[in-house]
Protein backbone atom coordinates (compact mmCIF):
# COMPACT_ATOMS: atom_id res chain seq x y z
CA UNK A 1 0.00 0.00 0.00
CA UNK A 2 2.97 2.36 0.53
CA UNK A 3 4.08 1.72 -2.70
CA UNK A 4 0.59 3.23 -4.23
CA UNK A 5 0.36 6.02 -1.59
CA UNK A 6 3.82 7.04 -1.90
CA UNK A 7 4.86 9.88 -4.79
CA UNK A 8 1.20 9.97 -5.94
CA UNK A 9 2.14 13.10 -7.83
CA UNK A 10 5.00 11.78 -9.65
CA UNK A 11 3.22 9.21 -10.32
CA UNK A 12 0.60 11.08 -12.58
CA UNK A 13 2.89 12.99 -14.09
CA UNK A 14 4.22 10.03 -15.41
CA UNK A 15 0.79 8.78 -16.32
CA UNK A 16 0.28 11.97 -18.23
CA UNK A 17 3.39 11.92 -19.81
CA UNK A 18 3.36 8.56 -21.14
CA UNK A 19 -0.43 9.17 -22.75
CA UNK A 20 1.17 12.08 -24.33
CA UNK A 21 3.72 10.51 -25.73
CA UNK A 22 1.54 7.48 -27.19
CA UNK A 23 -0.48 10.40 -28.80
CA UNK A 24 2.97 11.94 -30.05
CA UNK A 25 3.68 8.13 -31.74
CA UNK A 26 0.39 7.64 -32.52
CA UNK A 27 0.09 10.80 -34.74
CA UNK A 28 3.09 10.80 -35.71
CA UNK A 29 2.85 7.11 -37.40
CA UNK A 30 -1.01 7.53 -38.52
CA UNK A 31 -1.56 11.08 -39.40
CA UNK A 32 -4.96 12.94 -40.48
CA UNK A 33 -4.56 14.22 -43.66
CA UNK A 34 -6.86 16.26 -45.93
CA UNK A 35 -8.81 14.39 -48.59
CA UNK A 36 -11.94 15.09 -51.47
CA UNK A 37 -14.45 13.31 -54.06
CA UNK A 38 -16.47 14.78 -56.32
CA UNK A 39 -20.03 13.40 -55.63
CA UNK A 40 -23.16 12.94 -57.78
CA UNK A 41 -25.70 15.43 -56.63
CA UNK A 42 -29.00 13.87 -55.41
CA UNK A 43 -32.14 15.77 -55.73
CA UNK A 44 -35.54 15.68 -53.72
CA UNK A 45 -38.64 16.25 -54.63
CA UNK A 46 -38.24 16.78 -58.35
CA UNK A 47 -42.24 16.74 -59.27
CA UNK A 48 -42.67 20.49 -56.82
CA UNK A 49 -43.37 22.02 -59.81
CA UNK A 50 -45.50 20.05 -61.58
CA UNK A 51 -48.22 21.53 -60.53
CA UNK A 52 -47.54 24.83 -62.09
CA UNK A 53 -46.66 23.16 -65.56
CA UNK A 54 -43.06 24.18 -65.01
CA UNK A 55 -39.88 22.68 -64.70
CA UNK A 56 -36.56 22.84 -63.30
CA UNK A 57 -32.72 22.94 -64.07
CA UNK A 58 -29.83 22.99 -61.69
CA UNK A 59 -26.51 24.79 -62.58
CA UNK A 60 -24.07 21.70 -62.39
CA UNK A 61 -24.62 18.00 -61.90
CA UNK A 62 -21.63 16.75 -58.76
CA UNK A 63 -20.45 18.55 -55.80
CA UNK A 64 -16.94 18.61 -54.60
CA UNK A 65 -16.68 17.09 -51.04
CA UNK A 66 -13.74 17.78 -48.72
CA UNK A 67 -12.77 15.95 -45.34
CA UNK A 68 -9.89 14.75 -42.99
CA UNK A 69 -9.21 11.06 -42.70
CA UNK A 70 -6.46 9.12 -40.89
CA UNK A 71 -3.76 8.15 -43.18
CA UNK A 72 -4.26 4.79 -42.90
CA UNK A 73 -7.90 4.99 -43.68
CA UNK A 74 -7.48 7.34 -46.38
CA UNK A 75 -7.59 5.07 -49.24
CA UNK A 76 -10.45 3.51 -48.59
CA UNK A 77 -12.98 6.44 -48.29
CA UNK A 78 -14.96 6.69 -51.85
CA UNK A 79 -17.41 9.06 -53.17
CA UNK A 80 -20.07 6.50 -52.77
CA UNK A 81 -19.68 7.15 -48.66
CA UNK A 82 -21.42 10.51 -48.93
CA UNK A 83 -24.65 11.37 -49.86
CA UNK A 84 -25.08 14.66 -51.40
CA UNK A 85 -28.35 16.72 -51.62
CA UNK A 86 -30.49 19.26 -52.52
CA UNK A 87 -34.40 19.40 -51.61
CA UNK A 88 -36.00 21.36 -54.09
CA UNK A 89 -38.98 22.31 -51.54
CA UNK A 90 -36.00 24.95 -50.47
CA UNK A 91 -36.07 26.63 -53.68
CA UNK A 92 -35.76 30.50 -52.80
CA UNK A 93 -36.96 33.92 -55.47
CA UNK A 94 -33.49 33.84 -55.90
CA UNK A 95 -32.57 30.36 -57.06
CA UNK A 96 -30.35 29.35 -54.62
CA UNK A 97 -30.54 25.99 -53.27
CA UNK A 98 -28.48 24.45 -50.06
CA UNK A 99 -26.25 21.42 -50.51
CA UNK A 100 -26.64 19.06 -47.89
CA UNK A 101 -23.89 15.87 -47.39
CA UNK A 102 -24.68 12.89 -45.15
CA UNK A 103 -22.29 10.01 -44.19
CA UNK A 104 -23.55 6.99 -45.67
CA UNK A 105 -22.08 4.51 -42.75
CA UNK A 106 -22.14 6.27 -39.78
CA UNK A 107 -18.98 3.71 -38.50
CA UNK A 108 -16.78 6.15 -40.66
CA UNK A 109 -17.48 9.35 -38.46
CA UNK A 110 -15.00 8.53 -36.31
CA UNK A 111 -11.85 8.74 -39.26
CA UNK A 112 -14.12 11.23 -41.39
CA UNK A 113 -14.32 14.66 -40.23
CA UNK A 114 -14.58 18.47 -40.99
CA UNK A 115 -16.44 17.87 -44.17
CA UNK A 116 -16.97 20.30 -46.22
CA UNK A 117 -19.33 21.00 -49.71
CA UNK A 118 -17.91 23.50 -52.13
CA UNK A 119 -20.01 24.70 -52.98
CA UNK A 120 -22.28 24.82 -50.18
CA UNK A 121 -25.30 26.04 -52.08
CA UNK A 122 -26.37 25.74 -56.03
CA UNK A 123 -28.17 27.86 -58.42
CA UNK A 124 -31.72 26.14 -59.90
CA UNK A 125 -33.66 27.71 -62.41
CA UNK A 126 -37.15 27.51 -63.02
CA UNK A 127 -39.06 27.96 -66.48
CA UNK A 128 -42.62 27.29 -68.03
CA UNK A 129 -42.42 23.58 -69.23
CA UNK A 130 -43.10 23.59 -73.22
CA UNK A 131 -44.51 20.73 -75.42
CA UNK A 132 -44.02 21.49 -79.19
CA UNK A 133 -44.71 19.15 -82.10
CA UNK A 134 -41.75 18.36 -84.86
CA UNK A 135 -42.52 16.59 -88.39
CA UNK A 136 -39.55 14.58 -88.43
CA UNK A 137 -36.91 15.18 -91.35
CA UNK A 138 -34.97 12.90 -92.74
CA UNK A 139 -31.28 13.02 -93.78
CA UNK A 140 -28.84 10.74 -95.52
CA UNK A 141 -25.57 9.51 -95.16
CA UNK A 142 -23.11 7.31 -97.38
CA UNK A 143 -24.06 7.01 -101.06
CA UNK A 144 -26.55 3.77 -102.76
CA UNK A 145 -24.96 1.31 -104.76
CA UNK A 146 -23.96 2.54 -108.67
CA UNK A 147 -27.33 1.86 -110.96
CA UNK A 148 -29.87 2.78 -107.82
CA UNK A 149 -31.25 5.43 -106.12
CA UNK A 150 -32.92 6.82 -102.67
CA UNK A 151 -36.53 7.34 -103.94
CA UNK A 152 -38.12 8.13 -100.65
CA UNK A 153 -38.16 8.02 -97.16
CA UNK A 154 -40.86 7.22 -94.72
CA UNK A 155 -41.10 7.07 -90.78
CA UNK A 156 -43.05 5.63 -88.75
CA UNK A 157 -44.80 8.19 -86.77
CA UNK A 158 -44.09 11.06 -88.92
CA UNK A 159 -44.12 13.78 -86.06
CA UNK A 160 -42.80 14.17 -82.57
CA UNK A 161 -43.31 15.88 -79.53
CA UNK A 162 -40.57 17.85 -77.54
CA UNK A 163 -40.77 19.07 -74.24
CA UNK A 164 -38.31 20.82 -71.83
CA UNK A 165 -37.83 24.42 -70.86
CA UNK A 166 -38.91 27.00 -73.32
CA UNK A 167 -35.46 28.81 -73.77
CA UNK A 168 -33.72 25.06 -74.71
CA UNK A 169 -37.29 23.92 -76.86
CA UNK A 170 -36.57 27.61 -78.68
CA UNK A 171 -33.31 26.18 -79.76
CA UNK A 172 -34.72 23.28 -81.88
CA UNK A 173 -35.50 24.01 -85.34
CA UNK A 174 -35.91 20.35 -86.54
CA UNK A 175 -36.20 17.30 -85.50
CA UNK A 176 -35.23 14.10 -87.57
CA UNK A 177 -33.18 10.88 -88.46
CA UNK A 178 -29.49 10.35 -89.96
CA UNK A 179 -30.35 7.47 -91.87
CA UNK A 180 -27.01 5.51 -93.52
CA UNK A 181 -28.11 4.62 -97.10
CA UNK A 182 -24.47 3.60 -98.21
CA UNK A 183 -24.38 0.68 -100.44
CA UNK A 184 -28.53 -0.56 -100.39
CA UNK A 185 -29.65 -1.60 -103.41
CA UNK A 186 -33.33 -2.45 -101.97
CA UNK A 187 -35.62 -1.56 -100.18
CA UNK A 188 -34.86 -1.64 -96.48
CA UNK A 189 -36.34 -0.39 -93.03
CA UNK A 190 -35.14 0.04 -89.79
CA UNK A 191 -34.85 2.20 -86.12
CA UNK A 192 -33.37 5.46 -85.52
CA UNK A 193 -33.01 7.95 -82.76
CA UNK A 194 -34.17 11.42 -83.33
CA UNK A 195 -31.72 14.28 -83.53
CA UNK A 196 -32.27 17.75 -82.90
CA UNK A 197 -31.21 20.45 -85.08
CA UNK A 198 -30.73 24.00 -85.00
CA UNK A 199 -31.97 26.92 -87.59
CA UNK A 200 -28.22 26.34 -89.64
CA UNK A 201 -28.84 21.85 -89.73
CA UNK A 202 -26.21 21.53 -87.42
CA UNK A 203 -27.44 18.46 -84.52
CA UNK A 204 -27.67 19.91 -80.99
CA UNK A 205 -26.37 18.13 -78.34
CA UNK A 206 -26.76 17.74 -74.88
CA UNK A 207 -30.19 18.27 -74.01
CA UNK A 208 -30.28 16.09 -71.24
CA UNK A 209 -33.81 18.77 -70.21
CA UNK A 210 -35.70 17.65 -73.33
CA UNK A 211 -38.10 14.41 -73.53
CA UNK A 212 -39.24 12.63 -76.67
CA UNK A 213 -42.48 11.56 -76.67
CA UNK A 214 -40.69 8.04 -78.24
CA UNK A 215 -36.49 7.47 -78.11
CA UNK A 216 -36.94 5.83 -81.59
CA UNK A 217 -38.66 5.79 -84.47
CA UNK A 218 -38.97 3.12 -87.40
CA UNK A 219 -37.76 4.16 -91.16
CA UNK A 220 -37.97 2.45 -94.39
CA UNK A 221 -36.06 3.41 -96.88
CA UNK A 222 -37.82 2.53 -100.68
CA UNK A 223 -34.67 1.96 -103.22
CA UNK A 224 -35.76 2.04 -107.35
CA UNK A 225 -33.26 1.16 -110.51
CA UNK A 226 -31.97 4.02 -111.96
CA UNK A 227 -32.59 4.23 -116.20
CA UNK A 228 -31.70 6.68 -118.40
CA UNK A 229 -33.92 7.51 -121.17
CA UNK A 230 -33.96 9.73 -124.40
CA UNK A 231 -36.27 12.07 -124.90
CA UNK A 232 -38.64 11.77 -128.31
CA UNK A 233 -40.30 14.73 -129.80
CA UNK A 234 -41.33 15.85 -133.81
CA UNK A 235 -42.14 18.72 -135.85
CA UNK A 236 -46.05 19.36 -137.15
CA UNK A 237 -47.17 21.32 -139.29
CA UNK A 238 -45.91 24.00 -142.89
CA UNK A 239 -43.69 26.69 -142.18
CA UNK A 240 -44.30 30.06 -144.40
CA UNK A 241 -43.64 29.57 -147.87
CA UNK A 242 -40.28 29.74 -149.20
CA UNK A 243 -39.24 28.30 -145.69
CA UNK A 244 -38.38 24.98 -144.67
CA UNK A 245 -37.36 22.91 -141.26
CA UNK A 246 -33.11 22.75 -140.88
CA UNK A 247 -33.34 20.86 -137.36
CA UNK A 248 -35.22 19.98 -134.66
CA UNK A 249 -32.41 20.45 -131.55
CA UNK A 250 -33.45 18.57 -128.03
CA UNK A 251 -31.87 19.70 -124.46
CA UNK A 252 -31.07 17.81 -122.55
CA UNK A 253 -31.42 14.79 -124.99
CA UNK A 254 -31.44 12.25 -122.50
CA UNK A 255 -33.03 12.26 -118.63
CA UNK A 256 -32.08 9.70 -115.99
CA UNK A 257 -35.38 8.44 -114.54
CA UNK A 258 -36.15 5.68 -111.31
CA UNK A 259 -38.64 3.67 -110.98
CA UNK A 260 -40.02 -0.14 -110.29
CA UNK A 261 -36.93 -2.41 -112.28
CA UNK A 262 -39.82 -4.07 -113.91
CA UNK A 263 -41.71 -1.30 -115.17
CA UNK A 264 -38.45 0.66 -116.41
CA UNK A 265 -37.83 -2.31 -118.42
CA UNK A 266 -40.83 -1.47 -120.82
CA UNK A 267 -39.91 2.43 -121.15
CA UNK A 268 -36.99 3.51 -123.27
CA UNK A 269 -38.36 7.33 -123.94
CA UNK A 270 -40.29 9.92 -122.97
CA UNK A 271 -42.51 11.06 -125.48
CA UNK A 272 -43.42 14.72 -126.02
CA UNK A 273 -46.37 16.67 -128.14
CA UNK A 274 -45.09 17.54 -131.62
CA UNK A 275 -43.86 21.26 -131.92
CA UNK A 276 -46.12 23.29 -134.50
CA UNK A 277 -44.39 24.94 -137.30
CA UNK A 278 -46.89 26.12 -138.92
CA UNK A 279 -47.22 29.63 -141.30
CA UNK A 280 -43.75 30.46 -139.41
CA UNK A 281 -40.52 31.92 -141.21
CA UNK A 282 -38.54 31.88 -137.59
CA UNK A 283 -37.20 29.44 -135.07
CA UNK A 284 -39.54 28.02 -133.12
CA UNK A 285 -39.21 27.60 -129.13
CA UNK A 286 -40.87 25.41 -126.83
CA UNK A 287 -40.36 24.47 -123.24
CA UNK A 288 -42.03 21.30 -121.59
CA UNK A 289 -42.46 19.88 -118.29
CA UNK A 290 -41.37 16.48 -117.45
CA UNK A 291 -43.40 15.51 -114.91
CA UNK A 292 -46.52 16.31 -117.14
CA UNK A 293 -45.59 13.27 -119.90
CA UNK A 294 -43.85 10.62 -117.10
CA UNK A 295 -45.30 7.05 -116.63
CA UNK A 296 -46.84 6.88 -113.33
CA UNK A 297 -44.10 4.93 -110.89
CA UNK A 298 -41.59 6.98 -112.71
CA UNK A 299 -39.57 9.59 -111.13
CA UNK A 300 -36.63 11.68 -112.16
CA UNK A 301 -33.60 11.71 -110.48
CA UNK A 302 -32.64 14.95 -111.09
CA UNK A 303 -33.91 18.37 -109.94
CA UNK A 304 -34.18 19.85 -113.62
CA UNK A 305 -37.48 18.54 -114.35
CA UNK A 306 -38.06 20.76 -118.11
CA UNK A 307 -36.76 19.97 -121.40
CA UNK A 308 -36.21 22.80 -124.55
CA UNK A 309 -37.15 21.90 -128.21
CA UNK A 310 -36.22 24.18 -130.56
CA UNK A 311 -37.65 23.90 -134.38
CA UNK A 312 -34.47 25.91 -136.56
CA UNK A 313 -36.02 26.79 -140.20
CA UNK A 314 -34.06 28.35 -142.79
CA UNK A 315 -35.16 30.14 -146.11
CA UNK A 316 -35.10 27.90 -149.47
CA UNK A 317 -32.38 29.25 -151.95
CA UNK A 318 -34.51 28.87 -154.82
CA UNK A 319 -37.12 31.97 -153.18
CA UNK A 320 -34.05 33.26 -153.09
CA UNK A 321 -32.73 33.55 -156.02
CA UNK A 322 -36.69 34.36 -157.75
CA UNK A 323 -36.48 37.35 -155.44
CA UNK A 324 -33.17 38.67 -156.47
CA UNK A 325 -34.27 38.45 -160.48
CA UNK A 326 -37.48 40.44 -159.89
CA UNK A 327 -35.73 42.67 -158.20
CA UNK A 328 -33.02 43.52 -160.88
CA UNK A 329 -35.62 43.69 -163.70
CA UNK A 330 -37.44 46.50 -161.75
CA UNK A 331 -34.24 48.35 -161.25
CA UNK A 332 -33.73 48.03 -165.02
CA UNK A 333 -36.82 48.99 -165.67
CA UNK A 334 -37.22 52.32 -163.02
CA UNK A 335 -33.83 53.27 -165.24
CA UNK A 336 -35.17 53.01 -168.34
CA UNK A 337 -38.21 54.74 -167.40
CA UNK A 338 -35.99 57.54 -165.59
CA UNK A 339 -34.15 57.92 -168.88
CA UNK A 340 -37.14 57.95 -171.13
CA UNK A 341 -38.06 61.16 -168.65
CA UNK A 342 -35.38 62.99 -168.85
CA UNK A 343 -35.16 63.07 -173.09
CA UNK A 344 -38.55 64.04 -173.33
CA UNK A 345 -37.99 67.16 -170.77
CA UNK A 346 -35.16 68.20 -172.67
CA UNK A 347 -36.82 67.86 -175.67
CA UNK A 348 -39.87 70.32 -174.51
CA UNK A 349 -37.13 72.57 -172.89
CA UNK A 350 -36.23 73.56 -176.52
CA UNK A 351 -39.92 74.99 -178.51
CA UNK A 352 -40.76 77.98 -178.12
CA UNK A 353 -43.33 79.42 -175.64
CA UNK A 354 -46.49 79.97 -177.24
CA UNK A 355 -46.07 75.68 -177.63
CA UNK A 356 -45.28 75.19 -174.32
CA UNK A 357 -48.86 74.37 -173.23
CA UNK A 358 -49.13 71.58 -176.22
CA UNK A 359 -45.29 70.18 -175.47
CA UNK A 360 -46.48 69.71 -171.84
CA UNK A 361 -49.73 67.61 -172.73
CA UNK A 362 -47.91 65.63 -175.52
CA UNK A 363 -45.08 65.05 -173.07
CA UNK A 364 -46.98 63.60 -170.31
CA UNK A 365 -49.07 61.45 -172.60
CA UNK A 366 -46.08 59.83 -174.25
CA UNK A 367 -44.40 59.28 -170.57
CA UNK A 368 -47.58 57.88 -169.68
CA UNK A 369 -47.65 55.26 -172.51
CA UNK A 370 -43.83 54.86 -172.28
CA UNK A 371 -44.11 54.21 -167.92
CA UNK A 372 -46.69 50.89 -169.37
CA UNK A 373 -44.85 49.41 -171.91
CA UNK A 374 -42.45 49.20 -168.80
CA UNK A 375 -44.48 47.66 -166.85
CA UNK A 376 -45.69 45.52 -169.68
CA UNK A 377 -41.90 44.45 -169.95
CA UNK A 378 -41.20 43.59 -166.75
CA UNK A 379 -44.19 41.18 -166.69
CA UNK A 380 -42.95 39.66 -169.70
CA UNK A 381 -39.76 39.09 -167.75
CA UNK A 382 -41.00 38.10 -165.27
CA UNK A 383 -43.08 35.11 -167.46
CA UNK A 384 -39.62 34.19 -169.81
CA UNK A 385 -37.42 33.99 -165.99
CA UNK A 386 -40.59 31.38 -165.19
CA UNK A 387 -40.82 29.58 -168.27
CA UNK A 388 -37.01 29.17 -167.94
CA UNK A 389 -36.84 27.84 -164.73
CA UNK A 390 -39.79 25.49 -165.39
CA UNK A 391 -38.63 21.77 -166.47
Amino acid sequence: MKFFKGNINLKLFSVFLALLLWLIVFNISNPEQKGSRNVELNILNQDVFSSENKTWEVDRETITISYTVRSNKASSVKASDFNVYIDLNDYSITGSVPVYVELKNPENSASIQDIVARPSVVHVSVEDLQRKKFTLTTHRSGKEEDGYVVASIHTEPDTIYATGPESTIGRISSVGLLINVDGLNKTTSGKGKPVFYDANGKTIDSLGNVTLSQEEVDYTVVIHKKKDLKIAVNATGVPQSGYSLESLDISPKTVSVSGNESLLESINSIDLPPLDISGMSSDVQKVYSLDDYLAKGVSLTEPNNTVTVTARLKKNAETTEETTTESKEESKSTEESTTESKEESSFGSEEGSDGKASIKNSSSAEKKASVEESRQSTQEGKASVTENKSP
